[in-house]
């Protein structure tokens, strides 16, 4: 059974996570795209259903209300 000669200090731990969790980060940021809602064009997450108009892939899927009480997307 592998077992660590010494004990790991708290400097070295720490540096291992902390490059670990900046890598992921980096990661992530990579993923994350925006494009532009062929419908209102606003900005959006690339396979997502737009948040300003309720609109994926041309079908309406979500009915956005609007801070204006006079205008309601509907579904």
């Amino acid at each position: 059974m592998a077992v660590p000669k010494k004990k790991v200090s708290i400097a070295k731990k720490k540096q291992r996570t902390s490059t670990w969790k900046t890598l992921k980060i980096k990661k992530m940021m990579n993923k994350l795209s925006l494009v532009k809602c062929p419908s209102c064009g606003d900005f959006k997450q690339n396979h997502h259903v737009c948040t300003s108009c309720g609109f994926y892939r041309d079908n309406q899927v979500l009915t956005i209300k609007s801070k204006n009480k006079d205008s309601v997307i509907e579904a």
